[in-house]
């Protein structure tokens, strides 16, 4: 495994990494730059829930919310967003050892049916 960056460092890189996917399904209007500014907090968000001693996945709906208000809402935005989070969450915040192994890979599972779960209600919603 590959030396990892620092947190915020992690955060950025998560981020630039995620734009570069959802970039060609956002109809937004923003520049990859601006997209990649856009999901900087989101990242934050999803490495903060997923390190959290009492985890609960369900703040992670409001990140499906935030996509779809930024007009990601196309379904390839999701199946890219879900695409980055199964294949780099764990890669660029690997969580303490006690929630190692499948503990992690149910708790970036359950995050990524959270934001599933709140982009869909913001288009039926919306």
């Amino acid at each position: 495994m590959p030396a990892l960056p620092d947190a915020p460092t992690a955060v950025g890189s998560f981020a630039a990494i995620w734009s570069r996917a959802l970039y060609p399904s956002a109809r937004s209007g923003l520049t990859r730059d601006q997209l990649t500014l856009l999901l900087t907090p989101l990242a934050g968000q999803l490495r903060d829930a997923l390190h959290q001693d009492r985890f609960d996945p369900r703040p992670a709906r409001a990140i499906g919310w935030q996509l779809v208000r930024s007009h990601s809402d196309e379904p390839d935005a999701l199946a890219q967003t879900l695409g980055v989070l199964d294949a780099y969450l764990l890669l660029y915040f690997p969580p303490p050892k006690e929630f190692s192994g499948p503990i992690a890979r149910a708790r970036s599972a359950r995050l990524q049916h959270a934001v599933a779960a709140g982009f869909v209600e913001a288009l039926r919603d919306g």
